[in-house]
């Protein structure tokens, strides 16, 4: 494979270099063969991490918002962290359930020990009050009604660990 076809397989699997082994092995063989410095793999992701966005912008896309996320995951810049809060306000809506995918985005979806999630990062970055209004932010959208239990059961653990984190992080008077 070339070069640019050994990119376009990198940016088919978001970077993910397990998914690309597993799915592609070939490309995967390629990359190795290839030799791409770690240096230049986050260049790449960072170059579609910045594509994704100017999609999310035209489509509202929810799933384009989590891939951006999962991009930024290892490397929390201010940059990255800005696009995402204001991606935020992108995003269709369209249902609770994409409502608590995008919680579960912000808040992180590992333990809270590992301080995933954009709040943690925001905070650790020394950003306080965008890690207070990414949670006024999920407050908003964890308490909308639906009938389907599945969604109310994310949404009800969405609203514990939103408290937990508000803890973690001072800030007492969470929700306004």
């Amino acid at each position: 494979m070339t070069f640019e076809e050994v990119k376009k397989a990198f940016f088919r699997y978001d970077g993910s270099l397990f998914a690309m082994a597993r799915e592609e092995k070939e490309a995967y063989e390629s990359y190795k063969l290839l030799n791409i410095p770690e240096e230049m793999a986050e260049a790449w992701k960072q170059e579609l991490f910045f594509s994704l966005w100017e999609q999310l912008k035209e489509s509202g896309s929810s799933e384009l918002f989590n891939r951006m996320c999962n991009l930024s995951e290892n490397r929390h810049s201010r940059e990255n962290l800005l696009i995402l809060k204001e991606a935020l306000y992108k995003v269709n809506y369209t249902n609770p359930k994409v409502n608590a995918y995008i919680c579960e985005a912000i808040l992180g979806r590992k333990d809270l020990s590992e301080r995933s999630g954009m709040i943690f990062w925001a905070y650790d970055l020394g950003e306080y009050e965008m890690a207070k209004e990414l949670l006024q932010f999920i407050w908003k959208l964890a308490t909308v009604q639906t009938s389907d239990k599945n969604v109310k059961s994310r949404l009800d653990r969405i609203i514990k660990k939103s408290y937990l984190i508000s803890s973690k992080i001072n800030y007492p008077t969470f929700p306004a």
